[in-house]
């Protein structure tokens, strides 16, 4: 299993947000209309010198829109789909944008079919087990030039 700790500063994000629940998980509603509407926010994006762009991002939060794990054992919160901006780029009209805190993560790679076993073991195992502790919501990242996911995981010393 690939897990880094990686330091990042705020990261700004434009996509499509709504609430997730139990009941009714929207993460791919949300991605489906990001997707198809991605020419409205494509030129917004931040890219790396060869024109790829940075980052993808499935940015949560916690109700408050604090930044916090999602409540009801990690199936309630909002979701953000979308695209890694900078900070001082405006959301276009049906977009939402949000700005995530610096943190230190886990960077952990997913590996195809195996997320939610995965999400069990880092919060279960891999956290308490290098004495940390969740400060925050995960969020899953896609790395467009590798097509790689990764779950970022905002930790801290206990």
């Amino acid at each position: 299993m690939e897990i880094n700790a990686i330091k990042l500063p705020e990261i700004a994000i434009i996509g499509k947000a709504g609430l997730c629940t139990k009941e009714r998980n929207i993460v791919m509603e949300l991605w489906e209309e990001a997707n198809s509407h991605f020419e409205e926010v494509a030129a917004l994006a931040m890219k790396e010198v060869d024109g790829s762009f940075i980052g993808f991002w499935g940015a949560m939060s916690d109700e408050s829109m604090s930044f916090m794990p999602w409540s009801d054992n990690f199936s309630r919160g909002y979701y953000l789909a979308g695209i890694e901006v900078s900070k001082d780029v405006e959301a276009p009209m049906g977009w939402t944008k949000w700005i995530l805190p610096e943190r230190t993560y886990l960077k952990v790679l997913v590996e195809s079919g195996e997320y939610t076993e995965l999400f069990d073991e880092i919060i279960n195992k891999i956290i308490p087990d290098r004495n940390l502790r969740l400060s925050g919501a995960i969020c899953d990242y896609t790395e467009p030039k590798t097509s790689k996911n990764y779950l970022l995981c905002p930790v801290e010393n206990i």
